[in-house]
């Protein structure tokens, strides 16, 4: 949770990225427009293509700062979600796994059923809400990146850079209850493993008294 709340903090201070990403690329293309009309007639440059360049060459220079905090922005935001999904699909495998286990052992020494019953519930009670959690990083990444005006829908990019804000703020809500959610229910699940553990004990003590 604090790498995707940090990463939400760098993409607000990166300010208005789509904005001058996009005047650079109208410079870039208002350039290459006059150097091929500059070819066409021969003429090595012209008052125009030197006022082409120098507004490209300003455009680059108030395009680098925000570049720099997009680039961290989208480096840590790969990380975060990377991180994110792996916390969510370990919550899942350790209920497929604990789950198993319990109702094994109940089987193996004849414990009261509601016992494995309590543990499948817990999973299946568990398994929508990392499954949102996992949804819900793949909609701000998926958004974040057709928001990225250096990517091929930059003409378009500008129009999804609010859904990418709305998206993050959603998403880290979900997010935040996906995981308080989960890790209240893999604390009840511990709570059924240790009552197992506890009842097989006491099986094991009076099979097999301990000497004195």
């Amino acid at each position: 949770m604090l790498l995707l709340a940090a990463n939400f903090a760098i993409g607000l201070a990166a300010g208005d990225f789509n904005s001058v990403a996009l005047q650079k690329k109208a410079a870039q293309i208002r350039v290459l427009e006059l150097e091929n009309q500059a070819r066409r007639n021969r003429t090595r440059s012209s008052p125009e293509l030197k006022t082409a360049r120098q507004a490209l060459s300003e455009a680059d220079a108030a395009f680098a700062g925000p570049r720099r905090w997009m680039t961290i922005h989208m480096l840590l935001g790969s990380a975060a979600a990377l991180v994110a999904v792996l916390v969510n699909s370990i919550t899942v495998t350790y209920f497929i796994g604990t789950s198993r286990w319990c109702k094994e052992v109940c089987q193996t020494y004849r414990l009261d059923a509601e016992l494995a019953e309590a543990s499948t519930r817990l999973k299946r009670g568990t398994f929508p809400w990392a499954l949102a959690g996992i949804l819900a990083i793949i909609a701000i990444v998926g958004l974040g990146a057709a928001a990225d005006p250096s990517g091929a829908n930059w003409r378009s990019s500008a129009s999804l850079v609010l859904p990418h804000y709305v998206a993050a703020i959603v998403g880290l809500a979900v997010v935040v209850v996906s995981f308080w959610m989960q890790a209240n229910r893999i604390a009840e699940n511990h709570r059924v493993i240790e009552a197992i553990l506890a009842a097989v004990r006491t099986i094991r003590g009076e099979k097999e008294p301990l000497p004195t």
